[in-house]
């Protein structure tokens, strides 16, 4: 058979003999399509790439990778292009995982319905963590999952209570803590003051964020230096909803 370049595709075209169809029409087309500038494409299909172990179930492509889903550990580390994520039942710890019913991105995250063996189903959506490290500061409501993973994310949380947020004309002792009225993750300790009488300014200060930089909050009240990070008083903007499984992860 005479092999022909498809270049415009007018379409589907039966009446004539495939011998004498024209290079514009086209008699059938299988596994393709016609785009809108009349060019023919070649529709997307799938191949076997690899054999996972057992345990593994379900299969959808994101961000770039392939995406399976266990309720127990599964070592993929011999499948780079895979990425496994554990889904645990939410009350009963001895259900498996038995099926995944629907697995696409939504929202920037996973959303995925799983099924297990005692019948029930459930759904998860399955925001991005990053691996835990050691020495990290890490931002309120940034989510971590361990390093080797156990089918949960941790939140960032504030350990322990605020200090008060700043106010104009408050007095001032070395010592005091208190925090800016805009979240910024830091608190301020007074470390040295002047004056019979030392308060705080009528202007807040611009804080810095540098760990040991020291600021004037007034010609002749206060000097203030920023410690270790920490929430401010109020919770810090929800930019970040908490995915159904996850725990608490305090600094």
């Amino acid at each position: 058979m005479r092999a022909a370049p498809l270049t415009a595709i007018q379409g589907i075209d039966r009446l004539r003999p495939r011998g004498g169809a024209r290079a514009d029409h086209l008699y059938d087309f299988l596994n393709g399509y016609r785009t809108a500038a009349k060019t023919a494409k070649v529709r997307p299909g799938t191949v076997r790439v690899a054999n996972l172990p057992p345990g593994t179930h379900g299969l959808t492509a994101f961000n770039g990778s392939l995406h399976v889903f266990a309720s127990a550990p599964v070592d993929l580390s011999a499948y780079p292009e895979f990425s496994v994520h554990l889904l645990l039942h939410p009350v009963d710890a001895t259900a498996s995982l038995t099926k995944i019913h629907f697995a696409e991105p939504f929202m920037g995250a996973l959303y995925v319905v799983a099924e297990f063996s005692d019948g029930q189903t459930f759904n998860f959506w399955l925001q991005r963590a990053d691996k835990w490290e050691a020495n990290k500061e890490y931002s309120a409501n940034d989510f971590v999952e361990p390093g080797a993973p156990n089918g949960y994310v941790y939140r960032a949380t504030r350990f322990g209570s605020p200090y008060q947020a700043w106010s104009r004309g408050v007095p001032r002792e070395v010592g005091d803590r208190i925090e800016p009225t805009a979240y910024n993750e830091y608190y301020y300790e007074a470390v040295a003051t002047n004056g019979d009488n030392p308060r705080s300014g009528m202007i807040e200060p611009h804080w810095p964020t540098n760990t040991g930089q020291q600021i004037v909050e007034s010609a002749d009240s206060i000097t203030l230096e920023p410690e270790e990070p920490v929430t401010p008083p109020a919770p810090p903007p929800a930019n970040k909803p908490q995915p159904p499984t996850s725990g608490k992860y305090q600094r």
